[in-house]
């Protein structure tokens, strides 16, 4: 089954209700725009299952710009320069300022002016659906804001930001979904929560060497490499995937906060593992943006493991990846490097 460059369980993964032994529990349902998937073993609780369930709706409907009646929304909307937020607003904020200086500013999710600029001004199958005549996109945006910008009173609870800023969490939210629901299952063992590629996979797997995670080829959707994870979570970013076209344009959902206009970087995917599915979402869209070499001594630096993909089909890997595919990564890298 082609998966169009993102990570993936592997096929002996998502068989496990007819394959595991032991008691097998599974969840699947659609939230935030994806397909999510919840295993887990040896699980007699079902209820936690709708608990975790209930942690992807309940973040969607807080968090989505598309949703008129979100607390981000009226962020958004907002009159005033300072305004109350909820704890959990508080707490995504935090994260959003704490990967912002972290990143150098290449993780910046104030740059919803310039997504809605290059077209993006709806939920994408709107996007791909209307007529690509009727929304042209309105031209590149220049950095005039950041989430820099924001001053957070974490005593009184608020947020004070220059008017005009403005705010998508489409670039941290699906990561911190898949860790606030892995909270939730934290008095079992054993468990995989997938949402579109955002996995955290919890426990020593199926067969107690841990999760096979498929990373697929944005070329066609095969497994370009294999990786098994325990206690780790792994993200792909693509700009196969999200991408439209706007008069003779291509634009993705990926906006380089240094330019305002989606990504031109030679890297078309970037999977990463990190030891959370937030810092996984965030590095592998940095990476992306950066491009081959600097995104690999990115993701080295801060500790974390990533492979890419490049738009000549070459792969770059970090030193330490823990993929299983037979090629030396090592000569791929100064081949992808030196084209």
């Amino acid at each position: 089954m082609p998966n169009n460059g993102a990570s993936r369980p592997r096929d002996d993964v998502r068989s496990l209700p007819e394959q595991w032994g032991g008691i097998v529990s599974e969840r699947t349902f659609r939230a935030m725009n994806t397909d999510v998937r919840i295993i887990g073993v040896d699980w007699r609780r079902t209820e936690m299952l709708a608990d975790a369930e209930g942690v992807f709706h309940d973040i969607e409907a807080r968090f989505s710009r598309f949703r008129p009646d979100s607390e981000l929304s009226a962020f958004n909307a907002r009159s005033d320069a300072q305004v109350s937020v909820s704890a959990q607003m508080m707490q995504l904020l935090d994260l959003a300022l704490y990967f912002n200086k972290r990143t150098n500013g290449m993780f910046d999710p104030a740059v919803l002016p310039a997504l809605e600029a290059a077209g993006y001004d709806r939920s994408f199958e709107r996007v791909v659906r209307d007529d690509p005549d009727a929304r042209a996109p309105r031209g590149v945006q220049s950095r005039a804001f950041s989430i820099a910008q924001a001053q957070l009173d974490r005593r009184q609870r608020t947020l004070t930001a220059p008017m005009g800023l403005r705010i998508d969490f489409g670039g941290i939210g699906k990561g911190y979904a898949v860790d606030v629901a892995g909270q939730r299952l934290s008095d079992t063992r054993d468990f995989l929560i997938d949402a579109g590629g955002d996995i955290f996979a919890s426990g020593n797997g199926p067969g107690g060497d841990g999760w096979p995670i498929g990373i697929g080829d944005p070329a066609n959707g095969a497994d370009l490499d294999v990786v098994v994870l325990r206690d780790q979570a792994i993200a792909t970013s693509t700009t196969a995937q999200r991408r439209w076209k706007r008069g003779d344009r291509w634009h993705s959902h990926i906006i380089d906060p240094r330019t305002g206009a989606s990504t031109g970087s030679e890297v078309v995917s970037a999977s990463v593992i990190a030891g959370t599915a937030t810092e996984a979402d965030v590095y592998a869209k940095c990476a992306l943006m950066l491009g081959a070499d600097e995104g690999r001594r990115f993701l080295e630096t801060n500790r974390a493991q990533g492979l890419l993909v490049l738009d000549n089909s070459c792969v770059v890997r970090t030193t330490g990846w823990p993929g299983v595919a037979p090629q030396s990564s090592e000569g791929v890298r100064e081949l992808c490097i030196a084209d």
